[in-house]
């Protein structure tokens, strides 16, 4: 989340008030979308194990969905200037991929003792 505001202030110290706009709406869109996204892995990781990577790709498939629809109705918008737009949104991507990671990584618990030790051979 902190991520909005400081993509689009440093848009806005380049490139001006329409490029910062353009810069948060890009941010804002992929930030909701990837949340919603990882609502919807929630609900399918809690359910049966045989359908995780089905209903992960079903989520995957409706992320794209959603990004690419909103893409289409804001592209006659005036005040949207693509460039702006689309770097955001990449780097929106990338930090909370990244976000992501770190999360799983830092929630990783040991199911038997020394299961992850990584100094010891196999």
């Amino acid at each position: 989340m902190i991520a909005l505001p400081v993509l689009a202030g440093t848009v806005w110290a380049y490139a001006g008030e329409r490029a910062a706009l353009s810069a948060l709406a890009g941010a804002a869109l992929v930030f909701v979308v990837l949340t919603v996204g990882l609502l919807g892995i929630t609900a399918v990781v809690l359910g049966p194990a045989a359908t995780s990577m089905a209903g992960a790709g079903v989520v995957y498939l409706g992320q794209l969905i959603l990004v690419v629809a909103a893409v289409l109705a804001l592209r006659g918008a005036d005040w949207l200037d693509g460039r702006p737009f689309a770097l955001s949104a990449i780097a929106q991507t990338l930090v909370m991929q990244v976000g992501q990671v770190v999360g799983y990584v830092r929630a990783r618990h040991e199911v038997a003792p020394g299961s992850l030790d990584r100094g010891g051979a196999s």
